[in-house]
């Protein structure tokens, strides 16, 4: 890698990494697919002044139009969604741990897809070794107290098997995407479905307007939706969809200090143990 292509994927890690926390306070004051909405709907304007500025219209073929859908769709809408909604019930540090497994999830689903991304040995073991991490996790949920703290996990389980496939169809396409009309179209798209979803089902009056959680929402914006994706989608044109989703890797471990040192997370010994084969599943899929 060179220096941009280093500093970009380092940029991103921290992003991702520091997401999760401010997650978690903006969920103190807003509504979850309020706040995601928002995050997605504010974000995918700015990229639009962008594309306008920078005449980078996107193209409006079949397979762009199909990309744009799958990624806006599943990949930020729904995905994001149900993570969002699962993290009121969980810590934040669970929810960045259990998305530490994307990486595993898309070495999978790319084997059957990409034909340079195919299954070895070492890539089946790494699978196993982290899908074992994750139902270690589900097994002593019920330690950390709450009822709903197993089903917050599980559905982080399922959001991440759902953003795997849109990161896949992309990667197949990616020389005919361009990055920012891909998150003008898909962030805007995603912020509109989003918040129609929350119109129906949440109380907008409970939105709260104090200083931290307007600062967590603007951050989510800037750096979480309007930078992150930007380089994510810019890098998925200069390296392999694998190396890629080794990103993953690093926000938990920044999400978990966070967490413990702020937020008071703790997780038991057992959770430690899974989280710890989780990550160790992806290490070795990056030796």
């Amino acid at each position: 890698m060179n220096v941009k292509l280093i500093s970009l994927y380092i940029a991103l890690c921290v992003i991702w990494g520091t997401t999760w926390f401010f997650i978690k306070i903006s969920l103190a004051g807003t509504p979850p697919f309020l706040g995601v909405g928002l995050r997605f709907l504010i974000a995918g304007l700015i990229l639009w002044v962008v594309v306008f500025l920078k005449k980078d219209y996107p193209s409006l073929d079949k397979i762009s139009l199909r990309v744009y859908f799958f990624f806006g769709t599943f990949n930020l809408a729904i995905s994001y969604a149900i993570s969002y909604w699962a993290t009121q019930f969980i810590y934040s540090n669970l929810s960045s741990i259990i998305w530490a497994g994307f990486p595993l999830i898309v070495s999978l689903m790319a084997h059957f897809i990409l034909p340079e991304e195919r299954l070895n040995r070492r890539k089946i073991i790494s699978i196993i070794l982290g899908m074992s991490g994750v139902i270690l996790i589900l097994v002593d949920s019920g330690s950390l107290g709450g009822e709903n703290v197993t089903l917050g996990i599980g559905a982080v389980a399922i959001a991440v098997i759902i953003a795997a496939g849109p990161s896949i169809y992309l990667k197949k396409h990616h020389r005919r995407i361009r990055t920012i009309p891909l998150n003008a179209f898909s962030q805007t798209s995603a912020g509109i479905v989003l918040l129609i979803i929350s119109a129906l089902t949440e109380q907008w009056q409970t939105f709260s307007t104090d200083w931290l959680n307007l600062f967590s929402l603007g951050y989510l914006i800037v750096f979480g939706s309007v930078a992150a994706w930007l380089i994510y989608v810019w890098l998925f044109s200069h390296i392999s969809v694998t190396l890629i989703s080794y990103i993953a890797f690093f926000p938990p471990v920044i999400a978990t200090i966070i967490g413990w040192s702020v937020l008071g997370e703790r997780l038991t010994p057992i959770m430690i143990t899974g989280a710890m084969m989780v990550l160790a599943g992806v290490a070795i899929i990056n030796l």
